[in-house]
């Protein structure tokens, strides 16, 4: 799948995970669930995301603490939750989006990164080697 399609799919439409214009909405669903399964399956969950989760859970428990004891101060905490999860979204997690990190990958391989041109697959394995290879500097 080219990335401009990922990122088009991940931004919500997934009519860009057909191979021709013909389809529907639940064989959309279905073909992007195989699709980021497989991806989730390669290179695994992020930290980011997997902070995000962890904050989902935290909120989702002290709101159910709040249902069964009736203390107000829960609302406090579910509201802190909140807002560190907003904080998370608002940055996308690191601060940049996909196109702002080709700049840097295509600095990094001195070359421009056309994203009709590059593979989702292409693409989150050379974020990776990039990322491996800023850590060793």
């Amino acid at each position: 799948m080219p990335l401009f399609n990922w990122i088009k799919c991940t931004e919500g439409d997934l009519t860009h995970v057909r191979k021709t214009k013909e389809g529907n909405a639940n064989d959309d669903i279905e073909a992007w669930t195989k699709v980021h399964d497989s991806y989730i399956e390669e290179f695994g969950l992020s930290e980011v995301y997997k902070k995000m989760l962890d904050a989902m859970r935290k909120k989702a428990l002290i709101e159910l603490d709040y249902v069964i004891t009736g203390d107000r101060f829960k609302l406090t905490e579910a509201e802190i939750q909140t807002a560190k999860l907003q904080s998370m979204m608002a940055n996308g997690g690191n601060g940049m989006t996909i196109e702002q990190t080709l700049i840097y990958i295509s600095k990094w391989i001195g070359q421009w990164i056309n994203t009709k041109q590059i593979t989702a697959r292409e693409y989150f394995n050379l974020l990776k080697e990039y990322g491996k290879a800023n850590k060793s500097n």
